[in-house]
């Protein structure tokens, strides 16, 4: 995983060891989620509801959490009795067939779990075979190709797609506390996850304080070798990512961004980018409105709940926003008033396999995790029982 993706090797770790938690959940659940349901007796007809399994999934996933992200579908499919068809990302390839081994290794029929290897090209050509469900997590272009061919043959789709996850950072925090913590959450697997916090609105009160202890907690991030287990950032997967964080930060600079830490490609081997910090930040600017995934983040500053707010949703995606503030009264009243489909007081990117993990708007349709992410892969058949 850290040798072909580039995450940084404890990172890399913390993925595998966290994925207990994730398959204990989900064996615990599931087998009462497949039992019939009797419904009622409703004038001598039995009602009741029994659960079937949609089929061939076509899971299609991910590069940046190929454990996390792969198991959050492939997992309970094979569970509630479907066969899987799973194609990892070609970043990702060599985990992938990882994955395959590990399966069959736990005694998962080799029929029922089969793995393509490949491109865009690959997941086209699947999408044209005779599978029941597509479970998709990627960009929000190739997400809405994906929904195009499965309406064309009309079986079930969801996207896990991509995000601009914001937060707030009210006047009463202690900045000493929050930065690090907002800048973990920008930072982490160098900021490529849908999830990684990509924006920062600030209250003034507590604006010059905060930015200090942000800049300061980026500075002591070690960029560096993934197999260093001291290393906090290391290369970008996708070497094209570079040159769209190139451009989006020239573009915040030339509207009046101002560049604290960070800006440019490493030279070095591979497609590095310093860890980068923006203020001064605007939504004039495409690094406040379009998904960055890489280690670059813009501040802003703002004058009231009410302007954090209207900021917040001001986006085309709608996954995560987080508020920092001493009351929980204050974070719930702000945070039901933001469009996403997570909502965190006093933290960030966090997912736990309890709790629903689903988009909103651009960031996705259906949702994985929890006991409804469980029911996803089940259909429901309704039973009318009369004796003769």
């Amino acid at each position: 995983l850290s040798r072909e993706t580039g995450k940084p090797i404890a990172q890399a770790r913390n993925e595998v060891n966290a994925l207990q938690g994730r398959l204990e959940f989900f064996l615990k659940e599931t087998p009462a989620l497949l039992a019939p349901e009797a419904v009622r007796d409703a004038g001598g007809t039995a009602e009741a509801v029994t659960h079937e399994p949609l089929g061939v999934v076509l899971n299609i996933s991910a590069w940046n959490y190929p454990y996390f992200v792969g198991s959050n579908v492939f997992i309970p499919a094979l569970l509630t009795g479907n066969a899987v068809l799973y194609k990892p990302s070609e970043f990702a390839a060599e985990t992938g067939g990882n994955i395959r081994r590990l399966l069959l290794e736990a005694g998962v029929p080799a029929g029922v779990f089969q793995l393509l290897s490949g491109g865009g090209r690959v997941g086209a050509w699947a999408l044209e075979e005779p599978v029941d469900a597509v479970f998709f997590t990627g960009s929000n272009a190739t997400g809405l190709k994906v929904a195009e061919a499965a309406a064309k043959r009309l079986i079930k789709c969801q996207l896990e797609l991509g995000g601009k996850d914001p937060v707030y950072v009210a006047e009463d925090v202690d900045p000493a506390q929050a930065a690090p913590a907002v800048a973990d959450g920008a930072f982490y697997n160098c900021g490529q996850s849908c999830c990684a916090v990509e924006r920062v609105y600030v209250h003034e009160k507590v604006y010059d304080r905060f930015l200090a202890a942000f800049v300061a907690a980026v500075k002591g991030f070690k960029v560096g070798d993934p197999a260093d287990p001291g290393t906090y950032i290391g290369p970008l997967t996708r070497p094209a990512q570079v040159a769209v964080l190139e451009a989006q930060v020239k573009d915040a600079v030339r509207r009046g961004a101002r560049l604290l830490v960070g800006g440019k490609r490493l030279a070095r081997p591979g497609s590095w980018f310093e860890p980068t910090v923006l203020d001064r930040c605007t939504h004039a600017m495409s690094l406040m409105r379009e998904e960055s995934f890489g280690p670059v983040i813009g501040l802003m500053k703002v004058r009231s709940d009410d302007e954090a707010v209207r900021l917040m949703n001001d986006t085309t995606y709608g996954l995560t926003a987080g508020v920092y503030t001493k009351s929980r009264a204050r974070a719930e009243r702000l945070l039901k008033r933001v469009d996403a489909g997570s909502a965190y007081w006093n933290c960030c990117d966090r997912v736990s396999p309890y709790l629903p993990w689903s988009g909103r708007r651009g960031s996705g349709v259906g949702l994985t995790l929890s006991k409804a992410g469980i029911s996803a892969f089940l259909r429901p058949k309704a039973w009318h029982l009369r004796p003769s």
